[in-house]
């Protein structure tokens, strides 16, 4: 053969890659199928279906968080009624847009949620409205408090008791009162705070009810 009729052929390296199987190619394009659907059921779920998956989802508290829950709450009654550093200290225990509701059940709750209307609330900045009667007669108890777990923090109920003082009261409504505190707890850098106190002033009987996990766990 002639120079110029010779031909050249590639030459290869290594050795030559498998071809794929039919089979194992149908289920590479169905994962990839899969995925897509997925991603775009994702990015178009409807907001209750959003919403039950948060509803869903698994919350607990440490122990600890019950020890700290408790002091919140402990040091929450002592700061509103001894107007604890001119009521700085009972505003301290609220998360940042805190309230405090007093709700007397007549759809017009009376709502402290800055930190100037929880400083007074405390009788601060004097404190003098703490030291007069017949604010200074009375006391704030939260007894038999119950923590809850929820998504973004904690929930507790306890009974809201108002003491008399020697047979002292702020008045005959209020004296020895048995009302309901429903709070709302959240964890901040600072620790745990209230982000939320509805003192319900008259409970219905049927009103106060817990998770349902609480119950189940009452019934075993």
């Amino acid at each position: 053969m002639s120079p110029a009729k010779q031909r050249v052929h590639p030459v290869r390296t290594g050795n030559p890659a498998p071809a794929e199987s039919p089979a194992r190619t149908r289920r590479r394009s169905v994962s990839w199928m899969l995925a897509v659907v997925a991603a775009g059921l994702a990015s178009s779920s409807p907001p209750f279906l959003l919403a039950e998956a948060g509803a869903q989802e698994q919350v607990s508290l440490t122990a600890m968080d019950y020890v700290e829950i408790q002091q919140l709450v402990n040091k929450l009654n002592f700061a509103l009624d001894y107007c604890g550093n001119g009521g700085e200290d009972f505003a301290e225990l609220f998360a940042e847009g805190g309230r405090y509701v007093i709700d007397r059940g007549d759809g017009m709750p009376i709502v402290r949620d800055t930190r100037e209307e929880l400083v007074a609330l405390a009788g601060g900045p004097d404190c003098e409205a703490r030291r007069t009667p017949p604010s200074s007669y009375i006391l704030h108890l939260a007894e038999s408090l119950v923590i809850e777990p929820v998504p973004g923090g904690a929930r507790g109920t306890s009974y809201a008791i108002y003491p008399s003082s020697a047979g002292r009261f702020f008045d005959e409504e209020t004296a020895g009162q048995l009302g309901i505190y429903h709070d709302e707890y959240v964890r901040t850098a600072e620790g745990w705070r209230v982000r939320s106190r509805r003192h319900e002033i008259d409970p219905d009987v049927g009103s106060v009810e817990f998770l349902p996990e609480l119950r189940g766990a009452a019934r075993r």
